[in-house]
């Protein structure tokens, strides 16, 4: 009995909303715009915020930097990276990363300015990042005067070489030094700015000697299972406050600050994104008043038609169900248009803010972003 009068009610909203386009067509884009707008900032906040980092157990991985006294973080020296890998007993790994670093690449075609980045060795291993295609440095090849080798990325490799998977072993001029390809990282590797290359960082150790302030090696670490942040910040502090007494010229009152990975790095957009958030939410409020106050005007022209529906029978909470059930077809055809236009305003909206922040490029109408669309449209339908 439950379908055909679930039908019958669909079919009369049909009829109702073709009965009157206009009404139908503005109603229709005014939630378009609401949960367009809505959909198109969630998956923005999706790709940013609340997806989980595409690494192994991510909730493990922290950033670890300096601090004296009160003051503002800092990056440390490499020296001082060497000796918290050497004597932690906290963590997994620790690994250092440099980004911004630059290669002239030639030898093959056309030359070209390369962006790149410096890592220890432990670096893909500690995010827990496998190679498409070959295998992670070797720690004797993370030292000066050993055969330099490099990691391609995935967009390098096949935009220069075509995706030939014969690249590896095979040598690449780099700043007019040969490199031997031990691997290509996977399509979706990200961490920090692009890079075309990655070299090992111990190559250049004697750039980084100075225990002073080192801004630019960025450290990030895995802390073993079932250690606590906090536990690892103290772990740390004691290896600190030894390399204090051992080179108090450098590194006096020197402590350290762990960070979890992912608030390092979308901590500081956080807040203009959920208040970005919050305004298009309030647009889309605005939406439903605006419906609700069009179906009143519309409610006074079918006081009529509902008087003749309850002499002849119908319960007051028959009504209440076609009119939900009106109510849910224009919110499920503003969704429908809203979804359109949420595929464009994504990218218009992404296009206007500011440069930097990570992951925007991930941003993308994928099933958490259905679900989300869904939602808003079912709750749009009961509050209009």
């Amino acid at each position: 009995h439950l379908e055909p009068t679930m039908y019958n009610d669909l079919r009369y909203a049909f009829r109702q909303l073709l009965k009157n386009p206009g009404f139908t067509a503005v109603a229709v884009l005014t939630l378009a715009l609401g949960i367009g707008a809505n959909t198109a900032i969630f998956s923005i906040v999706n790709a940013v915020l609340l997806r989980p980092f595409p690494y192994r157990a991510p909730e493990r991985l922290v950033v670890i930097q300096e601090r004296v006294s009160a003051g503002d973080s800092f990056s440390p020296s490499y020296p001082n990276f060497v000796d918290w890998r050497a004597q932690n007993t906290a963590f997994d790994s620790i690994a250092a990363v440099r980004g911004s670093e630059s290669f002239n690449f030639t030898g093959a075609g056309e030359p070209e300015r390369l962006q790149g980045r410096l890592v220890s060795a432990e670096f893909f291993s500690t995010l827990g990042v496998e190679r498409l295609l070959g295998r992670d440095f070797l720690p004797e090849e993370d030292r000066p005067g050993t055969t330099p080798a490099v990691i391609l990325s995935n967009g390098f490799w096949q935009r220069r070489f075509g995706g030939d998977p014969d690249i590896l072993g095979k040598q690449l001029t780099l700043n007019a030094q040969s490199f031997t390809v031990v691997g290509i990282t996977p399509a979706n590797f990200q961490f920090g700015m692009e890079a075309d290359v990655t070299v090992p960082i111990g190559l250049s150790a004697e750039r980084f000697a100075n225990r002073g302030r080192d801004p630019g090696t960025g450290v990030v670490a895995r802390l073993k299972p079932g250690v606590p942040h906090q536990q690892g910040e103290t772990d740390l502090n004691l290896v600190a406050a030894r390399l204090e007494q051992q080179y108090p010229q450098t590194n006096k009152g020197r402590r350290v600050v762990l960070t979890p990975l992912h608030e390092s790095i979308v901590g500081s957009v956080r807040q203009p994104l959920l208040v970005l958030l919050g305004a298009v939410c309030l647009v889309l409020l605005i939406a439903c008043a605006n419906v609700a106050n069009l179906l009143l005007v519309r409610s006074s022209v079918r006081q009529k038609e509902m008087s003749v529906r309850v002499a002849l029978g119908a319960s007051r909470s028959t009504l209440v169900r076609q009119l939900l059930t009106e109510s849910v077809l224009l919110a499920a055809l503003g969704a429908a248009l809203g979804m359109l236009l949420a595929f464009w305003g994504m990218k218009l909206v992404a296009s206007r803010l500011p440069d930097g922040i990570p992951r925007l490029q991930e941003a993308q109408v994928d099933p958490p972003t259905l679900i989300f669309t869904l939602a808003i449209s079912l709750l749009t339908s009961l509050l209009f």
